[in-house]
């Protein structure tokens, strides 16, 4: 299946990222890295909690709910009038939340290792952020994922991300270098099963000695 970095990249096709380099009046490489820059950074954040069952359940039902129409017209992120309705102040709340008092650190970090302004680095984060949280909803409702399947789905992500994530953006929002494929948890029923199976094992031998034994 294809990356969901990957998929984004290709929201951003040169079209549109000419028309949003003059939105923001920056240079069209410098405004494709930004975008690039922060679509990495949240993918990444987000992808930190996919051990945390209960984190997990809390973007799963931020995600669930955010609006993936927008895809079929991303420039209307460029609408500041349309900027509600296409789900850019639900995304920036959710972006808040993920990194917190790291956010200016964040921002300073994309401005500066993609050349843009600071002002236009935060400009690109409302037209970043609802992109990358509208492919990451498309990609639930359409594959029916569960709270277990987002996290693989992130989880898998941290591969893609591994030759991407930028150190200085990554040091800005705390996440640790090199991001590296994380195994799923053993579920703690496992232990149990295991345990189970092995007295199973032991009674079984202790009844076959005990006959033994009542045979001579």
């Amino acid at each position: 299946m294809r990356f969901v970095f990957d998929q984004i990249k290709g929201v951003f096709n040169p079209t549109l990222v000419a028309q949003i380099a003059q939105r923001v009046r920056q240079e069209e490489g410098a405004t494709q890295a930004a975008l690039e820059h922060w679509s990495i950074a949240i993918l990444a954040g987000l992808s930190q909690y996919v051990n945390r069952p209960r984190a997990m359940s809390r973007i799963f039902e931020g995600l669930h709910g955010f609006p993936y129409d927008l895809l079929k017209s991303p420039r209307q992120l460029l609408d500041e009038t349309a900027n509600t309705d296409a789900g850019t102040r639900q995304a920036l709340g959710l972006i808040e939340q993920l990194f917190a008092e790291r956010l200016s650190a964040v921002r300073a970090a994309v401005a500066e290792r993609s050349g843009t302004s600071a002002i236009a680095a935060e400009e690109l984060l409302k037209v970043a952020a609802p992109v990358t949280l509208a492919v990451l909803s498309q990609r639930l409702h359409q594959g029916e994922l569960s709270i277990p399947g987002l996290a693989n789905l992130l989880r898998t992500e941290r591969q893609r991300l591994a030759a991407e994530m930028d150190a200085v953006v990554a040091e800005g929002a705390g996440i640790a270098l090199p991001l590296a494929y994380e195994e799923a948890p053993e579920p703690k029923t496992e232990g149990m099963r295991w345990t189970f199976t092995m007295a199973m094992v032991a009674a079984l031998f202790l009844g076959a000695l005990l006959s033994a034994k009542q045979c001579f």
